[in-house]
Parts: C-alpha cells; sequence; structure tokens
C-alpha cells in the first residue's frame, strides 16, 4: 500500500500462441492455469490484488482503486462482491446471495466486514447484479437499494464439456463406481450445513428405500458433522454400505453420475441459484429439492420439491421417486426444457441487454 498508494496497477499479461487451451487435462487443478481460461482478447494482472483488496478495506473501509495502463473499458463487471473499483470505468458487481446474513451460523466469514463491503458496493456502483429473483427481493429489502439499479440476469449452465457418449458412460460408471443407471441417487455439492446432507440421510434412512445413496464433494471444515452416519470405512460409507461417500471426481465423473442418477437430492436451507439442480435437470435426470429461497423459481415444475426441515416430508418425497416410474418420466422430460431458460445464449443475450441499459455498445452490436 505504501508502494503503490493509489491502487496497484494492472498489468497486461501476453497470451502465448503456443498455449495448447483444448489439450487440458482431465483432473483439475488449482493453480493458475492459462490453458484453463476461457477464450479472451486481453488477459491482466494486478499483484495481490484480493490480499490488498482485504486489508484496504479493513483500515480505510474504501474500495481499493486498481488502475491500468492506456485507457481502461468502458466497463468493469465484477462477478463477485470485491471490495475494488477499477479507475476510469462504469463499476458493476455481482452479489450472488445474501447468505451470511440469512444463515450466519451456515458460513465463516467474518460478517461484519462482509456487510460494510455490500454496503459500500451498493452505494457506489454504477449497477448490481444478482443471480434470481429472490436474491434480486432480499438485496432490495435488506441495502434499500432502487429496483432500477440492481437487475437479475441468472446463470448460464453450461453442457457438459465433453461429448457424453450413452454406451462409455455407462461402461465408466460400472467400472469406476460399481453403480447402475437409474439405480442410485445422487447428493453433489461441498458438504456444509447450508446444504442439509445431514437431514437429507436421516430422510433416506427413514424412507426404507433399499436404492444406494451417492455423495460426492468435498467436506468443507465446519460440514464434519453433515457426515456423522458415515462410520465405516474411514467416514467413507455406512455399514451396510447404502450410503457411500466418493468424495472429489473429476468433472467428467460428475457429469456421468448426473446423467445417470434415479435422482439427484439438493435439499439445500438456501440458495441464490442452486446450479446443481439445473445441471442435473439439463441432463434429463429428475431432481428433488427445495421449497425455500430461489429453487422453486429457478426448477419451475420440473422437480419435486419439499421443505428441506421436514426429514418426513423429504422421507416420503424419496419413496415416490424410487417407486414411481411415471413421476421420474414426467421430471426427466421437463427438466431439459426447464433448464433451456439458462442456457449460455440465454445468459448472454441477458446480460447484453443489461449492458445495452446502462449505454455500453458490445462490440459488432450486440445488445
Amino acid at each position: 500500500m505504501a508502494w503503490e498508494p493509489r491502487g496497484p496497477l494492472a498489468q497486461p499479461v501476453q497470451i502465448s500462441r503456443m498455449v495448447d487451451s483444448l489439450a487440458t487435462s482431465a483432473i483439475t487443478y488449482k493453480s493458475f492455469s492459462t490453458a484453463s481460461l476461457p477464450p479472451v482478447d486481453e488477459l491482466w494482472n494486478a499483484n495481490d490484488a484480493f490480499g490488498r483488496a482485504l486489508v484496504n478495506f479493513t483500515v480505510t473501509k474504501r474500495l481499493l482503486p486498481v488502475r491500468v495502463q492506456g485507457s481502461p473499458p468502458e466497463l468493469m463487471h465484477w462477478t463477485y462482491s470485491h471490495a475494488m473499483r477499477l479507475v476510469g470505468a462504469r463499476n458493476i458487481y455481482t452479489i450472488h446471495d445474501l447468505i451470511p446474513l440469512r444463515l450466519p451460523w451456515a458460513t465463516l466469514d467474518i460478517k461484519s466486514r462482509w456487510l460494510n463491503t455490500l454496503r459500500i458496493l451498493v452505494r457506489d456502483a454504477e449497477h448490481i447484479v444478482t443471480v434470481s429473483e429472490h436474491a434480486r427481493q432480499d438485496i432490495i429489502e435488506q441495502f434499500g437499494i432502487a429496483e432500477d439499479r440492481i437487475t437479475n440476469t441468472y446463470q448460464p449452465v453450461f453442457p457438459p464439456a465433453e461429448p457424453m457418449d450413452e454406451t462409455m458412460s455407462v461402461a465408466r460408471l460400472r467400472a469406476a463406481h460399481g453403480l447402475e443407471p437409474r439405480g442410485y441417487f445422487l447428493f453433489v455439492s461441498t458438504i456444509e450445513p447450508r446444504k442439509n446432507l445431514a437431514r437429507m440421510l436421516d430422510a433416506y434412512l427413514a424412507s426404507g428405500v433399499t436404492t444406494p445413496f451417492i455423495i460426492v464433494g468435498n467436506v468443507a471444515e465446519h460440514g464434519r458433522d453433515e457426515m456423522r452416519l458415515l462410520t465405516e470405512a474411514n467416514g467413507t460409507r455406512t455399514a451396510d454400505g447404502r450410503i457411500r461417500h466418493l468424495g472429489y471426481v473429476p468433472r467428467l465423473d460428475v457429469d456421468i453420475l448426473l446423467r445417470h442418477a434415479k435422482a439427484l437430492c439438493f435439499p439445500s436451507l438456501y440458495e441464490g441459484f442452486g446450479l446443481p439442480a439445473v445441471e442435473a435437470m439439463q441432463l434429463g435426470t429428475a431432481v428433488l429439492t427445495s421449497n425455500t429461497s430461489s429453487l422453486p423459481e429457478v426448477v419451475g415444475d420440473a422437480a419435486l420439491t419439499v421443505t428441506p426441515t421436514d426429514t418426513r416430508k423429504m422421507a416420503e418425497a424419496l419413496r415416490a421417486l424410487d417407486s414411481n416410474a411415471e413421476l421420474r418420466g414426467r421430471l426427466e422430460e421437463a427438466g431439459p426444457r426447464r433448464a433451456s431458460e439458462f442456457s449460455p445464449e440465454r445468459y448472454a443475450a441477458r446480460l447484453g441487454a443489461l449492458y445495452w441499459r446502462l449505454g455500453i455498445q458490445l462490440p459488432g452490436g450486440g445488445g
């Protein structure tokens, strides 16, 4: 901060034509790699910008100014609530949800700092973007922002990155995971209290259903108690083997498991959007999810919804999905139609319309 009191200067990063962006590994690496970047015209880097923004906001309660060499772009769209602004540009920010306020016990955020950051962003931003009408109304109610200064664009839901050959995907399902198509229930998410897995497993055991229940996702530090029923094999399965935790699996396997599950079980207590539910619907898989927050709005009538705190209702829904092929068939047919509302093309059109309203003309005259 002392070396650059006016804020960090973003430097252009050369995009080498030698980088092969198609020949990527099947394993996701956490370290930065240009091979994992989407197509971009320019790439910039501001040294330790996020860490400096955190310190700057803690000390000054102001957004960290970030500068660029030459003329800045007309618009800077921050897709997360970072305490930063690009000097010389119109800054807009996406606020995905207010979960740290709605469920403060379910997140590890420092609540006062998070709330103060959002207050400054809402006050100073050219515009606020969010990902559902439910989240939009939450933000309006909490911060008193004018309705014409906040827009819901929803989220884009992308199709599987790799084409899914039916024969090969079934073979991999059997060989890698010992599962049969439509022969298991599936839970996909980071395992944390908000995702409501412990209550879902209670409902599963109470239902009497014998179809296996498969869990995919890493366990967050504050989510270990959600797995209390998995007492065998280092906490990865129940004694009878009906519930299994696969942990992290490559994205291809996530898509295969979603495609062939009897149903995705996503009983989250609160979501700004609910991406796993739409990903499952996109692949033609039945979905059991919550009737709270944004989820009914997002899934429409293409999923079975229940009160996520009512274990009995959740158990009844599991029994229905397990035994009623007609119900599953209706949801499998309706899911892709509903998921198409959140396609990348429709998202781009909504985002382009917002930029146009803000006076930003996209390249090629798109709006």
